[in-house]
C-alpha cells in the first residue's frame, strides 16, 4: 500500500486526485509556496516544492509528477528523484571499487583499470557541463536523469576528438583512446539501466578504431638499439653518483637488457621475485650459462594467466644479484641466492629489498634516459619502457623465430604479432632481395622490347650470365 502523509508541517492539505491521499499539495507555516507530497510504491515518499503560489498551478505541477512516476513504474524503472547524474557516477565507481583485485582475473578489475574508469567519467562530466547540440559551450548544472539529452549525448565521440579550449583542451591522439572511454561510459549507463533509473542505453556516433598496424608502438632498429646501450652503459657506470643513483641506474640498464631479451612486459619485470627464476634442465651445461626459465606468476601478468618464459638472461640476473650484494651460493641452482632472499623483489629500492621499485623511481630514471638518447638516436620515435619488449619481439621476427613459439614465450596472441610486429619487414634486407628477384629477367625483356618475339633460351642465358 502507498504511504500516507503524517500531516506534519502541513497547512491546508489539498488532494490532487481525491479521494486518494497518495498525492496532495500543502503549505508550510510562514510560506506562500505550495509543496507536494507523493507516495511512490516500493520507494517511499517524495516531498518537494512546486515553486507555485497558485493552487491550480501547484496541483497541475504535482499531477504531472504523479503521471511521470506512473509512466516510469510501468516501464520497470525507479521513479523517486533523489540523486542526479553526477551523483550516480559516484555510486557506479563505488560499485566498481568492490571488484578491484590485485591482478587480472575474470569478473574483477585492477586498480589501474579503476583509475582509468574514474578518468573516463571525468571526461563525460566535462561534456555534460560544456556543450549543447549546436556545438555551443555553456556551463550546465548537475542534471536529473530524466533530463538527459540522448541526442546531444550521441555526439560525445565527435566532441572528444575535437579541440575545445575550455572543456576539451587536449583531445586524444587516436580513436582507440576514445573507444576505450566509451567502454566505460556504456558500462556506466548499463549500470543505470540495470538499476531501473533510465529507460534505455544511449547510442553514440560510430568512429573507427585504427588498425593495429597503424597503432603499433615504436621500436628501435639494430643501430639505434646499439647506440642506446653504448650510451646507457657509460651513464650507469658514472663515478660521480650517490650510492642510490648508482644503484638505480645499474638496475635500469640491466632491466632494458632483460626486457629486450626475455620479452617480458614492464609490469611483469617489476613484479619478479628471485623465486620466479629457475634453471632449464633441458639445456646443456654450456647453454645454461646463457639460458634459464622465468616462471611468470598470474599475479603480475597482463592476462591473469601464468606462463613460463625461456630467456637468455642468466648473466643479467647474476649481475643484478651482485649489484644487490646478495652472496652467491656455490653449487646451487640458478639464481644461486640463499633461501632467505627467494621472496625478495629482484628490482627494488636501494637497501629495501622487501619493496617493489616504485613508479617514481622508474619515471625519474626514464626521464634521464630520454634526455640522453631521444634526440641523438631515436629519430623522433615515441620510445617508452615498453618499447624494449617491442624491440626484442621485432628482432625475433627478423631472425625467423616461428611465430607460434614466439607468441607463447612473449605471452601475446599470434595474430597480434602478425599485425603489430611485422612492420620491420618493409625495411629489411631480405624483403629488398625478395622484391628485386627476377629483375634481371625483366631488364632483358625491356632491352628487346622492339622485337615481336624473343627467344626464351636467349633471355635465360642473360640471366644465368
Amino acid at each position: 500500500m502507498p504511504l500516507k502523509g503524517k500531516g506534519k508541517w502541513v497547512k491546508g492539505k489539498i488532494l490532487v486526485l481525491p479521494p486518494k491521499e497518495d498525492c496532495y499539495i500543502y503549505k508550510r507555516p510562514n510560506s506562500q509556496i505550495y509543496q507536494y507530497f507523493l507516495a511512490i510504491e516500493g520507494e517511499g515518499a517524495e516531498r518537494k516544492t512546486t515553486g507555485k503560489t497558485e493552487v491550480d498551478d501547484a496541483k497541475a505541477f504535482a499531477l504531472d509528477r504523479k503521471l511521470e512516476v506512473m509512466s516510469r513504474k510501468k516501464q520497470g524503472m525507479k521513479a523517486r528523484r533523489i540523486k542526479k547524474i553526477f551523483d550516480f557516477m559516484d555510486d557506479y565507481l563505488e560499485y566498481e571499487s568492490k571488484r578491484i583485485a590485485p591482478y587480472n582475473k575474470p569478473g574483477f578489475i585492477t586498480e589501474d583499470t579503476f583509475r582509468l574508469k574514474t578518468h573516463h567519467l571525468k571526461h563525460l562530466k566535462r561534456f555534460l557541463h560544456g556543450i549543447d547540440g549546436d556545438g555551443n559551450e555553456f556551463p550546465q548544472n548537475n542534471i536529473r536523469l530524466e533530463d538527459l539529452d540522448y541526442v546531444n549525448l550521441k555526439e560525445y565521440p565527435i566532441w572528444r576528438s575535437q579541440i575545445s579550449k575550455k572543456w576539451n583542451p587536449t583531445p586524444p591522439k587516436t580513436n582507440h583512446t576514445i573507444l576505450t572511454e566509451l567502454t566505460t561510459i556504456r558500462a556506466y549507463f548499463d549500470f543505470l539501466l540495470d538499476k531501473g533509473y533510465i529507460p534505455k542505453s544511449p547510442e553514440f556516433r560510430k568512429i573507427h578504431r585504427e588498425s593495429l598496424r597503424v597503432n603499433r608502438r615504436d621500436y628501435l632498429n639494430v643501430r639505434e638499439y646499439t647506440q642506446t646501450l653504448n650510451t646507457l652503459r657509460k651513464w650507469c657506470n658514472a663515478t660521480n653518483l650517490t650510492p642510490t643513483n648508482s644503484f638505480n641506474r645499474k638496475l635500469a640498464y640491466q632491466s632494458i637488457l632483460i626486457m629486450s631479451n626475455s620479452l617480458l612486459r614492464i609490469g611483469e619485470l617489476k613484479g619478479l621475485r628471485w623465486m620466479d627464476l629457475d634453471e632449464n634442465d633441458n639445456l646443456s651445461k654450456e647453454d645454461r650459462k646463457l639460458g634459464h626459465l622465468i616462471r611468470v606468476r598470474k599475479e603480475i601478468t597482463k592476462t591473469g594467466l601464468p606462463r613460463t618464459v625461456q630467456s637468455p638472461t642468466t648473466k643479467r640476473f647474476n649481475t643484478i644479484r651482485e649489484i644487490c650484494g646478495i652472496p652467491k651460493v656455490r653449487g646451487s641452482r640458478f639464481p644461486h641466492v640463499p633461501p632467505e632472499y627467494k621472496s625478495q623483489y629482484i628490482l627494488h629500492p636501494y637497501n629495501h629489498p622487501e619493496k617493489q621499485l616504485g613508479k617514481s623511481n622508474w619515471d625519474r630514471m626514464w626521464k634521464g634516459i630520454k634526455e640522453l638518447c631521444s634526440d641523438r638516436y631515436w629519430n623522433l620515435k615515441n620510445i617508452s619502457w615498453y618499447s624494449f619488449r617491442h624491440t626484442g619481439i621485432s628482432f625475433s621476427v627478423s631472425r625467423g623465430v616461428p611465430l607460434l613459439l614466439l607468441s607463447r614465450n612473449a605471452g601475446t596472441g599470434l595474430r597480434y604479432i602478425q599485425d603489430v610486429y611485422y612492420h620491420h619487414e618493409a625495411e629489411s634486407k631480405s624483403t629488398w632481395e625478395t622484391l628485386q628477384q627476377n629483375r634481371k629477367f625483366y631488364d632483358v625483356v625491356k632491352h628487346h622490347k622492339e622485337d615481336m618475339l624473343i627467344d626464351l633460351e636467349e633471355v635465360m642465358q642473360y640471366v644465368e650470365d
